[in-house]
């Protein structure tokens, strides 16, 4: 969803037709995109980057104490460059929102949680400009993902069979953990047992892989077969989770594994 939203950022991607478009409501007109307010503020003499964030919190707060778990608010400063130097700093005064998925319609001003939140940032900002998208993905990346993926998996297991540690290190990100073995493997367990010959299996086989990709998360499903060099068979179902970096790079994140069939 987060991957959507800053595509959406880059470039706002509607045709003539789409921006001619009505509806009787934004859930309507918007309905298969992601709806996002999203507002500019700048802060008052008075008023902190801190209590603006602050106000933020509580804004979430109220919709969590009520029961909306669908929404997510983006707390944002605006980056200025200095021209002569090339150098990037944040601006004191310029700050924004953009809230993913507001629940439709106005909370009741009445409500005393709703009031403090609002008297939060009027006591910190004032908003300068305000505006609804509709943000959808500029290109569906799916099917691309899911074949770079599926090939991360089969070099996993060749890199494993190979006792290749420093190229199954290039896979995991170095906060990788591994559950349901007889206890939680880290990256730094993984790629010692990859590199003992005596731990290295003869041969390793992946079967029956499916990748599901949401925004910057990818989640592929399937089966390890290993064969060791004393001929016993061992195979297991995983679950690993993948996340891709600002770079682009995926690194394998978390592995569940456990008995095909469990």
């Amino acid at each position: 969803m987060l991957k959507e939203l800053m595509i959406g950022l880059g470039a706002l991607a509607a045709s003539g037709a789409a921006m001619a478009q009505t509806a009787p409501t934004a859930d309507a007109l918007c309905s298969k995109g992601e709806i996002v307010t999203v507002r500019f503020n700048e802060i008052k003499p008075t008023g902190t980057i801190e209590g603006f964030t602050a106000a933020a919190v509580a804004n979430q707060k109220f919709y969590r104490d009520k029961g909306m778990n669908g929404n997510v608010q983006l707390v944002g400063r605006a980056m200025v460059r200095d021209a002569a130097t090339g150098t990037w700093s944040f601006s004191d005064k310029r700050v924004s929102t953009a809230h993913v998925n507001p629940p439709g319609g106005r909370g009741d001003p009445n409500d005393p949680a709703w009031k403090a939140f609002v008297a939060q940032y009027d006591a910190n900002t004032t908003v300068t400009a305000q505006q609804m998208f509709c943000y959808t993905p500029a290109i569906d990346e799916t099917a691309t993902i899911t074949a770079e993926i599926k090939k991360f998996e089969q070099a996993w297991a060749d890199k494993a069979a190979a006792g290749d540690a420093a190229g199954l290190g290039a896979l995991l990100d170095d906060s990788y953990i591994s559950s349901g073995k007889a206890k939680p493997e880290t990256k730094a367990d993984i790629l010692a047992n990859t590199a003992d010959p005596k731990k290295r299996p003869a041969s390793v086989k992946i079967s029956d892989v499916t990748v599901k990709v949401d925004g910057s998360f990818a989640f592929a499903q399937g089966v390890w077969t290993e064969t060791g060099k004393d001929g016993k068979v061992t195979a297991l179902s995983f679950f690993d989770v993948w996340k891709q970096d600002r770079a682009g790079n995926w690194k394998a994140m978390m592995s569940q594994v456990g008995p095909v069939g469990s």
